[in-house]
């Protein structure tokens, strides 16, 4: 079946304390929105909708339009998640399709993940599929209840939860998969009844649940891939996580790499097996390294093919061949 995808990056980013959106902030390089999209690209979707608003929406339109197949959409009023998807709900009106719905700032959540998560969703002909986690600390998340094997029961919320459902620590990350048609049958009928006085897409799971049934959930392995910025904390935690991933595939592929908490690379960067890289170096943009080569210490390098053997230090180049033929 066809899959559509909706990324919410309306969000205000109060707790960023800056001037741009939080999902234009650079992450190795790239603004935080590329993330989600390259992820959700794995899923092969025919179209992704970016819900935008805010102060800063024109400036994450421009952004997002670089990026071929996706589609902007507006949110005038910040009221929830539910409303920010009710945005979209004309685009998707009348497919017969399942519909990816992901927070835009969410960098670490893999392509592989979202695969798997789609995977077990047409498994079970499912109505609705949640992406969860166990965390080690759930404060503030809503609590995962299962009634059995992959089936959910429910989503609570931290304030309505009693102590014991409290002690679960299997929570929801925010990422789902709908039937379409389920999912704007649940949409129309949800209402901004609580303290906000927003529209919450965990009540679209909960009128799913109570009238069909069919609501799943895949817990992924590894708890940090549900996690979002929402500050500049989170933020560097993110920029390490994704940096050690980087780090850690080059050393797979036959790199040596001397001193790995003390480099910087990007992810488009490619380098070839036999290559040494020695510690305080960055490597940025679309920097190629060939094989045998030796790079730092204290190399800059951005947009720079190193040719086979080279041996490079101590220099800051840009759009460049080293040596230059």
């Amino acid at each position: 079946m066809a899959v559509e995808v909706i990324i919410l990056a309306a969000g205000k980013s109060r707790r960023m304390k800056s001037k741009k959106s939080k999902v234009l902030h650079k992450l190795l390089g790239k603004p935080l929105i590329h993330y989600p999209i390259k992820a959700a690209r794995e899923v092969m979707p025919n179209r992704i909708y970016v819900v935008v608003g805010g102060p800063h929406a024109s400036e994450v339109e421009e952004e997002i339009r670089k990026y071929e197949g996706v589609t902007p959409v507006y949110q005038n009023e910040p009221l929830g998640t539910g409303h920010a998807v009710m945005q979209a709900a004309p685009y998707i009106q009348g497919k017969d399709i399942d519909v990816l719905i992901m927070p835009g700032d969410a960098p670490l959540v893999s392509g592989d993940t979202l695969k798997k998560l789609y995977e077990l969703h047409r498994k079970n002909d499912a109505l609705a599929t949640i992406l969860t986690a166990e965390v080690p600390d759930p404060t503030g998340y809503g609590r995962i209840i299962r009634s059995r094997g992959d089936r959910v029961l429910m989503i609570v919320e931290e304030a309505d939860a009693f102590p014991e459902e409290k002690q679960i620590k299997e929570v929801n990350s925010g990422i789902y998969i709908f039937d379409s048609n389920i999912l704007l049958e649940a949409l129309s009928e949800i209402k901004p009844d609580n303290k906000q006085g927003e529209y919450y897409l965990t009540d679209v799971i909960a009128i799913i649940q109570r009238r069909y049934g069919g609501v799943y959930a895949y817990r992924v392995e590894d708890w940090r891939e549900i996690v979002g910025v929402n500050t500049r904390k989170q933020l560097a935690d993110a920029h390490k996580m994704l940096l050690d991933r980087i780090v850690n595939r080059h050393l797979s592929a036959g790199v040596s790499i001397l001193d790995p908490k003390n480099v910087y690379i990007e992810e488009d960067v490619v380098i070839e097996p036999d290559v040494v890289v020695y510690p305080f170096t960055s490597l940025m943009g679309q920097t190629y390294i060939e094989e045998g080569s030796e790079v730092g210490p204290n190399a800059i390098l951005e947009n720079v093919r190193v040719k086979k053997g080279s041996r490079i230090a101590g220099v800051h180049l840009k759009d460049t061949t080293y040596p230059e033929e």
